[in-house]
């Protein structure tokens, strides 16, 4: 099944302007700290991403405002602690709209430390649709700004064209950095093009063989029934749980149901009849091992999405999609998480067009209606 979302996100990485793509590139391979952030799923694509450059050897340091170990109480505050690690420092932030308020708040405060310390080795980056937005104008001052569409207005509820609420720019800004990673593990942007292409072609070939199988059509009648969904995965797998949780919560929450992380503070106890979904490139992950006994002892529906066909998670759940994933050095960047996000994507789009089958329509307005303001 082709579905446009995916053909438009393709086509806007494609296009990105390759002077602004190879600053992006340079700012990323010259500094030796780099923070990230973000907010929503732009800030889930972005960490997936940055999580696969900080396992290469001789990678930056990479930290969030929000980690625990982030040196202060705001950025301004945490810059002096951080000159005295590192020599230079950018601040990359991921904004569909460049608006989002805290990655604006705390682009200001790192734009107002440069300033009043009249300091160059910081740099402010930007990926965004909109490059006249308050993050944008930023961007282009103090460091560079890439300019990815996928925020354009869109007809209203044409999920198959555009996605869920915002879906081309998230999962193009994850292809995008993604590729770009992948890039500088092998030592040039030049590389970019070639690597979007094989992933493009790669998405469509998980998407051909699960999209319209069995087990995603389990999926799709599990959750349009009166039930909870409960998605899980540790590291970069729980970035990806992040992304499908807050798009199929907008869905279900908007008939009364619910969508939960696992290990949430707010999570409660599955039910017959609910759904689980985990996700673990190496099918090892302890944490994901045990909420998937707990699942099945619970006589929840689970679902494995995982790298590794002969791990024992595969073994002990026996609804699984194999995103075939061959073991791979330490320090080589995965990717399995941008195939594990771009395979579960087609997923709430799925639920919405069965409810519309039964007659039961969900315009886009609703489900901004119950999309968080305080993310």
């Amino acid at each position: 099944m082709r579905y446009k979302y995916i053909e438009t996100i393709y086509h806007n990485v494609k296009a990105v302007d390759n002077e602004q793509l190879n600053s992006l590139y340079n700012y990323l391979r010259n500094h030796d700290c780099i923070i990230v952030y973000g907010s929503g799923r732009s800030y889930a694509a972005i960490k997936i991403a940055l999580s696969q450059y900080s396992k290469m050897k001789g990678s930056p340091f990479i930290i969030t405002p929000e980690d625990p170990g982030f040196p202060g109480n705001n950025m301004y505050e945490a810059l002096d602690i951080l000159r005295e690690r590192f020599n230079k420092i950018f601040l990359l932030i991921n904004s569909g709209s460049g608006e989002s308020l805290e990655p604006l708040i705390v682009a200001k405060d790192f734009t107002k430390y440069i300033d009043d310390n009249g300091v160059n080795d910081l740099a402010l980056g930007v990926i965004t649709s909109k490059p006249d937005s308050s993050l944008g104008k930023l961007a282009r001052e103090y460091g560079v700004l890439l300019h990815l569409r996928g925020r354009e207005e869109h007809k209203i509820d044409d999920f198959l064209t555009s996605g869920i609420m915002g879906d081309t720019f998230e999962l193009g800004s994850l292809l995008l950095l993604t590729a770009l990673i992948k890039s500088i593990y092998l030592g040039s942007s030049d590389y970019f093009h070639d690597i979007v292409d094989a992933y493009y072609e790669r998405i469509y070939e998980l998407l051909d063989r699960y999209v319209d199988s069995k087990t995603f059509g389990t999926m799709v009648d599990m959750m349009a029934r009166r039930s909870n969904v409960f998605v899980g995965g540790r590291g970069s797998a729980h970035e990806v749980a992040t992304m499908l949780v807050i798009r199929l919560n907008h869905i279900k929450y908007a008939i009364g149901d619910h969508v939960y992380r696992a290990r949430g503070s707010n999570t409660p106890r599955p039910r017959p009849g609910d759904l689980g979904i985990l996700i673990s490139c190496s099918g090892e992950t302890p944490a994901v091992i045990s909420w998937a006994r707990s699942l099945q002892a619970s006589g929840a529906y689970v679902v494995a999405i995982v790298g590794n066909p002969n791990s024992l998670l595969a073994r002990i759940v026996d609804n699984k999609i194999i995103i075939d994933s061959a073991p791979v050095e330490r320090h080589v960047p995965r990717d399995f998480y941008l195939y594990a996000s771009f395979l579960l994507s087609p997923l709430p789009i799925r639920l919405i067009e069965r409810f519309k089958e039964e007659g039961l329509i969900l315009p886009e307005s609703i489900l901004r209606y119950y999309h968080s303001i305080v993310e």
